[in-house]
């Protein structure tokens, strides 16, 4: 997993992922868990200020998330 590449260098990671479960056996580096459609990880497309503030959760979890943990996000 690229993630984990990207994690032995020293480079902290979180991803998005809309399946939890899946995410959960391959031990991913900080997942957020988001319940919109699949193709549509940052919400409706030209909701600017959704998308913006999903990256944003996404940098802070990146920043100050735990090893192997899954947040669920409270969009829908």
């Amino acid at each position: 997993m690229i993630q984990r590449a990207i994690e032995q260098r020293g480079i902290r990671t979180a991803g998005i992922s809309h399946l939890p479960n899946v995410t959960k056996k391959m031990k991913a580096p900080r997942t957020l868990y988001i319940r919109f459609p699949l193709g549509r990880t940052f919400g409706q497309a030209g909701d600017v200020t959704t998308q913006k503030e999903i990256l944003w959760e996404a940098i802070q979890f990146a920043v100050k998330g735990e090893p192997e943990s899954i947040v669920e996000l409270p969009y829908r």
